[in-house]
Parts: structure tokens; sequence; C-alpha cells
């Protein structure tokens, strides 16, 4: 939401093309911003159910998630490469390069942003893996969940 509000804010107040950089860094945060927020509406209207019926199915799609999360990370470092690439090569005689600029700074500025939000999603999705993974070490040491236990594992999820 705050990258759709900080582009739509640079388009408006870069009206007529004044600030050709500021324009294409609003572009850029506008449409992240926009398709982001659709990934999200997208993730809620799906639901959010939790894996039912098993340690192990609940294990498994922790770890899906994981993985999709580990590919997040490599696009991200892509698109602040691509960023920086564009960033670099308007320096280099292509038309419009202060728009080319901002396009690629956008880029960048979004990957990074992007790059934190997963990096800290991974960084959960891993301690409910050691969580789920120490239940499965308790189990198999014969252990019973009882009325605390469960309500604590609930609680890590």
């Amino acid at each position: 939401g705050a990258s759709l509000l900080t582009g739509l804010g640079l388009l408006a107040g870069t009206g007529g093309g004044a600030h050709p950089g500021w324009r294409g860094f609003g572009v850029q945060a506008a449409a992240w911003g926009a398709i982001n927020l659709g990934i999200v509406g997208w993730a809620f209207a799906s639901g959010f159910d939790a894996p039912a019926g098993s340690l192990a199915g609940a294990i498994a799609a922790e770890d899906a998630y994981g993985n999709i999360l580990l590919v997040n990370l490599g696009l991200n470092v892509g698109y602040m490469l691509v960023g920086g690439a564009l960033a670099v090569a308007a320096g280099h005689g292509i038309a419009r390069p202060a728009a080319v600029r901002g396009h690629g700074l956008g880029v960048v500025v979004q990957g990074l942003g992007l790059l934190v939000l997963d990096g800290i999603a991974y960084a959960g999705s891993r301690g409910r893996m050691e969580a789920l993974q120490g239940l499965v070490d308790r189990v198999s040491a014969g252990w019973a969940p009882g009325t605390v236990d469960v309500a604590l594992l609930t609680l890590t999820f």
C-alpha cells in the first residue's frame, strides 16, 4: 500500500513530465504496489487454511512455503540487479536518461523492500519448521500432547 500511495503521489506531483526521474520512480512504485496488493488480495480471497489432519502435512506445507520464499529472495536480488543495470545504463547515451534512471532506481528500491519482507517471512518459516521438527522429536520419544502443549503449538503458527 505504501508503494502504491508513494507512486501515485509522485505521479501526481510530476504531472506533465517536469521531473522525468521522479516520474519514472513513481511509475515503478505505483505498479509494484498495485501488483503486490493484488497478490495479497488474491491470497486473502483464497484463504489461509492451515493444513489439517497430520503433522506431516503441516511440515510439508511449511517446507513448501519456505522453498517459495527462497525463490522469491533470489528473484528480489535479480530485480535489484536489473534496476541497477538500468540506472547505470542511463549514464551511457540512452535516450531520456533521467526517466530510465528513475525507473531503474524504482526497481532497486522495490526489490530491496521485497528482499527485506521475504527475508523476515523466511526467518519466521524456519522458526516454525524448527518448532514442528521439535514436535516430531517429542512425539517419537513417546510424548502425548496435553491441553497446554496444544495451545502453545497453536500460538507459534
